[in-house]
């Protein structure tokens, strides 16, 4: 059993070998989740943790959108999860910024230095079992090892060859510091709160919520 002690005060710089991360991503994955979707990053990218009142940490780093934890290749190529993820503040991975709060990770699309548009990204496996919640069978443990993920209750093992059905969804949030808001009426006039004139006016007058990144960025570009 491979253990992890996530190095708090210090910087750890992860060095692997291309061919056995590829490997370990592979294995990793459930069956019929593309890895584009199980992960928010397109593969393992060198990035930097940063943590509350701590040294950061570096490594080879991705973020897994089913269960929302960071997770990182060791010198092996093993792909393991960061404990004490309650310490995190934000991930930059190669030149994308997470900001983590509310127990998930959210992408930043920044407009100005502290405010800007943020997509939250979730995964859900679709059973029939009723209870609820997710994550990694593991305190610590290498993925590959234990293999196990919680759905709603129900055990599947990763690789295990069968496919599970699953639905994907994202949402447009508005941050602001270290603070995200929905982009919805209320969310907006929390986080703009001299401008709750103008946004009550924009909505009565009946326009849509913007459906893209984009859109949103052109909705708040008169607020910077």
């Amino acid at each position: 059993m491979k253990h992890i002690i996530f190095l708090i005060g210090l910087t750890t710089v992860l060095q692997t070998s291309l061919g056995l991360a590829a490997a370990a991503q592979e294995r990793a994955t459930i069956q019929g989740v593309p890895r584009e979707v199980y992960y928010l990053m397109p593969s393992f990218s060198q990035g930097v943790v940063y943590l509350r009142g701590q040294a950061p940490a570096r490594g080879k780093l991705n973020i897994c959108a089913v269960d929302q934890t960071l997770r990182f290749l060791d010198d092996a190529g093993n792909e393991l999860e960061a404990e004490r993820v309650e310490d995190i503040v934000s991930v930059r991975i190669d030149t994308v910024t997470f900001l983590h709060t509310q127990n998930a990770f959210y992408r930043l699309f920044p407009m100005s230095e502290d405010m800007g548009i943020a997509i939250r990204r979730d995964v859900r496996l679709l059973t029939d079992a009723k209870q609820g919640g997710y994550g990694i069978v593991s305190q610590t443990t290498s993925v590959m090892e234990y293999g196990t993920i919680y759905s709603d209750g129900a055990r599947y093992k990763l690789n295990s060859g069968k496919e599970y059905p699953y639905n994907v969804s994202e949402q447009i949030f508005v941050y602001k510091g270290d603070a995200v808001f929905p982009f919805t009426r209320k969310g907006l006039r929390k986080c703009f709160p001299d401008r709750k004139d103008e946004i009550d006016a924009w909505f009565k007058e009946g326009h849509p919520l913007p459906a893209t990144v984009a859109e949103a960025q052109a909705f708040l570009s008169h607020w910077r």
